[in-house]
């Protein structure tokens, strides 16, 4: 009888530990699998990023053939960032590689129907619309690429070559002379998971990743002279 009694202890314990392992594996699968969206996600802005600005007036020579007035609105230039706020991030380029410029667009809830989710949009840029309000950009035009984000309201940030933060928002309406001293941009995200809690502290589950991008950011917004580029 005493040997059934402890032998019923340690298999209750041993049981008790085996389950506890596997819940732990499976909560880290589940982190590790946000980790690795967050991720790949951020591989692509910086991908995207890299483009920007190109081509623009000094691929071309504007004197010659018709051109759009003012040549921002033309298609066949990327004016290099267009916007960029704490909860999206656009701006213009051949992003890839076909010779046509696309307005690229990444933001919270860009579709209007999923307010934790972070989106991408990628449009060609119409001839004659304005940069900052291109027809064919649309709520319609936005994909699901992370979920579940918690800090919807503070995903990008940006600073000058001298590495001073840029007050957001700013745009190249708005802002004309700011926008061009953009040089870097950094991209916060903040990742739960959904009835995921970590069995030994019962928190929800959340995956943090961030990275900074050094940007050309060939831009054709109004500083005083035709063209600058960071």
């Amino acid at each position: 009888m005493v040997v059934v009694v402890i032998l019923s202890i340690v298999c209750a314990a041993l049981f008790s530990q085996i389950g506890q392992m596997q819940q732990r594996s499976g909560a880290e699968r589940t982190k590790v699998d946000q980790f690795q969206e967050a991720r790949d996600f951020l591989d692509q802005i910086f991908r995207d990023t890299s483009q920007m600005g190109y081509p623009n007036v000094r691929n071309f020579d504007e004197s010659v053939g018709v051109w759009q007035s003012p040549l921002t609105n033309d298609l066949r230039l990327a004016v290099g960032l267009v916007k960029l706020t704490p909860s999206q991030l656009q701006f213009e380029g051949d992003v890839d590689g076909t010779g046509n410029v696309s307005v690229v667009s990444y933001m919270v809830n860009g579709s209007g129907s999923c307010p934790s989710c972070l989106q991408r949009a990628q449009v060609l840029k119409v001839n004659g619309d304005s940069v900052t309000g291109q027809t064919n950009l649309t709520t319609g035009s936005y994909s699901v690429e992370v979920q579940n984000i918690q800090n919807t309201s503070s995903i990008f940030s940006a600073y000058d070559s001298s590495g001073n933060s840029i007050a957001l928002p700013i745009d190249i309406d708005t802002n004309p002379t700011v926008v061009p001293n953009v040089k870097m941009i950094q991209a916060t995200l903040q990742v739960a998971a959904p009835g995921t809690v970590d069995p030994t502290t019962g928190q929800q589950l959340e995956a943090d990743i961030g990275g900074r991008v050094q940007v050309l950011n060939c831009s054709m917004a109004t500083t005083g002279a035709p063209f600058t580029c960071q």
